[in-house]
C-alpha cells in the first residue's frame, strides 16, 4: 500500500455526501427528537428495528446506508458518532454516551454493552464483536498500528479483531490490530493487548499477559 492509499479521507468522505442528504443528516443530529433520526435513516435506506432509541446529537454516518442494519430494542445514547459503512448491531444492544466508532466494517452481537466514549476503528479490517460483550468505558479497539510506520517508509499493519462471546473488556483498555479475544475472556482495566486472549483467561498489565483461567463465574478477579 502506498501512503496515499492508506490514509483515511473523512473530508473527502463528506464532500461526496449530496447537500440533501447533509441537510437531513444535519437536522436529525440537532432535533431532540428519536423518532425524526429514524425516520431519517430509513429515508436513506438503513435497517432500524423496533423499539429503537437514539439520543439527543447522536448520529449513524455511512455511504451505503443500506448496508446500515439496527436491529430492535437498540439504545443508541445521546453525542454517539457511529461513522461506519457497513455497520450491524444486534438486538438489546447499548451503545454509551459519546462512543465513537468510525471506519468500513464493525458488526456487533446482541444484549452487548459498549460503555461511555468507548473508540473502535475498523477503518482498514473489520471488527467484529459477538453477542453478549461488555466493553468498558474509554476502551480504545483499532485494526491498524498507527500511521508513524509511514514516516519511515513501512506499511501500516492492519489486521482484523475479534471479540468472542461473553468477553468482558474493562475500563482504558486497548486492543491492537489481529487480536481474538476469546469467549468469557476478561480484559482487566488499563490493559494494552497485544496477543491473543483465550477463552476463560484474564489478562491484565502493560502490555498484558495471562494471570489465571476462570473456573467459575463466582470467582474474584484482582489485577495486581
Amino acid at each position: 500500500m502506498t501512503e496515499r492509499q492508506n490514509k483515511r479521507d473523512d473530508r473527502q468522505k463528506l464532500k461526496n455526501i449530496s447537500f440533501a442528504r447533509k441537510i437531513l443528516l444535519g437536522l436529525s443530529m440537532y432535533i431532540p427528537s428519536s423518532g425524526f433520526k429514524k425516520a431519517v435513516l430509513k429515508l436513506l435506506g438503513a435497517h432500524i428495528g423496533k423499539n429503537v432509541y437514539f439520543g439527543p446529537g447522536s448520529l449513524v454516518l455511512s455511504n451505503d446506508y443500506n448496508s446500515v442494519h439496527i436491529e430492535d430494542n437498540v439504545f443508541v445514547a445521546p453525542g454517539a458518532l457511529i461513522n461506519v459503512n457497513k455497520f450491524t448491531v444486534g438486538e438489546n444492544s447499548h451503545l454509551g454516551y459519546q462512543c465513537l466508532m468510525v471506519g468500513e466494517s464493525l458488526k456487533i452481537g446482541s444484549r452487548c454493552n459498549i460503555s461511555n466514549r468507548t473508540f473502535i476503528e475498523c477503518s482498514y479490517s473489520p471488527i467484529l464483536i459477538e453477542d453478549d460483550v461488555t466493553i468498558g468505558g474509554c476502551a480504545m479497539i483499532s485494526t491498524h498500528d498507527g500511521s508513524y510506520r509511514q514516516a519511515y517508509g513501512l506499511e501500516m499493519k492492519a489486521s482484523p479483531i475479534k471479540i468472542r462471546s461473553n468477553a468482558f473488556i474493562g475500563n482504558n483498555a486497548i486492543i491492537l490490530p489481529g487480536i481474538e479475544i476469546g469467549r468469557k475472556a476478561i480484559v482487566g482495566a488499563g490493559a494494552v493487548v497485544t496477543k491473543n486472549a483465550v477463552a476463560n483467561s484474564v489478562i491484565c498489565g502493560v502490555p498484558a499477559n495471562k494471570i489465571r483461567t476462570m473456573e467459575s463465574s463466582n470467582e474474584n478477579i484482582t489485577c495486581n
